[in-house]
């Protein structure tokens, strides 16, 4: 393989990779929601703009976990779920 084939090679398994472990931040109205996603602690930001964020959940992947769980779900450089 040439050079250029192989960076290239790697260059989008590295991609795969960041996609496939890619973070949902979460945020939910009550400290007490965020638990029940699998929350290890909940941080008290900025109440009236996001929620409490939901630090260590690992119940939501994707959009469509944060759908499921009738939230709402923003996706840019960072994916929110609003619950």
């Amino acid at each position: 393989m040439k050079v250029t084939s192989v960076c290239i090679l790697v260059a989008v398994l590295l991609c795969s990779a960041a996609v496939a472990d890619a973070t949902v931040f979460c945020y939910a109205s009550t400290c007490s929601r965020c638990k029940s996603i699998g929350a290890k602690y909940c941080g008290y930001g900025t109440v009236s703009t996001k929620g409490v964020s939901c630090d260590g959940q690992t119940s939501i992947r994707s959009c469509a976990d944060c759908k499921a769980r009738f939230g709402r779900c923003v996706e840019s450089y960072l994916t929110e779920c609003f619950l």
